[in-house]
């Protein structure tokens, strides 16, 4: 409690990586052959609510019932943001039809997508439920964590853009577990997390900006992070088109810079409320 009292950003940091990295511990030494027993795969789900939770507890700790309540309202806050909302749910799947065409061209054939939006990790669960789950677990469990509670903290103290940068460092290192569990992670070459780590660093420049242009909206930056997740790791029968879209947010990450640089310093209720 103290912790977080002086210091929330690193209270929740802490947090989040302690109850996800502990669900995640059981799986990964089931996949490592370091137990004899079989862990359920659905512990990295439940691991992906690690930001959420810690981002809750602190903020009950910090700002009371006050900042719970903002924080609600961020997570549901959709009123005059339908713009933003439209984008970040159809901007993935505009990108994902170019990447298709685009591989047309580049490969001579056009990639098998009939099982698209379809979970590796999961096979037997029905396609909404999987889509569902991923918005649950992986939308809102990550994103009250990182641009809900993270960035606008930060931005108490630092630049939108330099706190985007700080918590593309905690969310890039958050993931590692993962690199000994699922198949995505596990299929990257022995430098993959270096690759991976950059990824996350331009993507959390558009996260930002995507949260900061619809005036703090978490449910916005969940399903544009939940469609782009599912859309990069969709099963195709080319690498090619995860590596087009994640060029293309490469620079659109590069692109937004100039417009973090203007931004003003935005804390929502919660941060002015519980950390001055």
């Amino acid at each position: 409690m103290v912790l977080a009292l002086r210091h929330p950003v690193v209270a929740f940091v802490v947090l989040a990586y302690a109850i996800s990295w502990a669900l995640w511990l059981p799986l990964l030494a089931d996949r490592q052959d370091w137990v004899a027993w079989t862990a359920s795969p659905y512990l990295h789900l439940a691991g992906g609510l690690g930001p959420a939770a810690a981002a809750l507890l602190v903020t009950a700790v910090v700002a009371g019932r006050v900042g719970l309540t903002d924080l609600k309202q961020r997570m549901l806050a959709v009123r005059r943001r339908g713009r933003w909302l439209l984008l970040a749910a159809v901007g993935p799947l505009v990108l994902f039809g170019v990447a298709v065409v685009v591989a047309r061209v580049v490969d001579g054939e056009w990639p098998d997508v009939s099982r698209f939006g379809a979970s590796i990790e999961y096979p037997a669960l029905p396609l909404l439920v999987f889509w569902a789950a991923n918005l649950l677990f992986y939308g809102f469990g990550e994103e009250i964590g990182w641009r809900g509670f993270a960035q606008p903290s930060l931005q108490q103290r630092h630049s939108p853009l330099v706190a985007a940068l700080l918590v593309s460092a905690m969310w890039a290192a958050w993931h590692l577990p993962l690199f000994g569990i699922t198949p995505t992670y596990r299929s990257m070459p022995a430098a993959g997390f270096i690759g991976f780590a950059v990824s996350i660093l331009v993507a959390s420049l558009v996260f930002a900006w995507l949260y900061l242009k619809s005036s703090g909206s978490i449910v916005v930056v969940a399903v544009f992070h939940t469609v782009f997740d599912i859309a990069t790791t969709t099963p195709t029968t080319t690498p090619l088109i995860p590596t087009l879209m994640g060029a293309v947010i490469t620079i659109a990450g590069l692109a937004v810079i100039p417009s973090l640089l203007k931004e003003r310093r935005r804390e929502p209720a919660i941060v002015r409320t519980g950390f001055d």
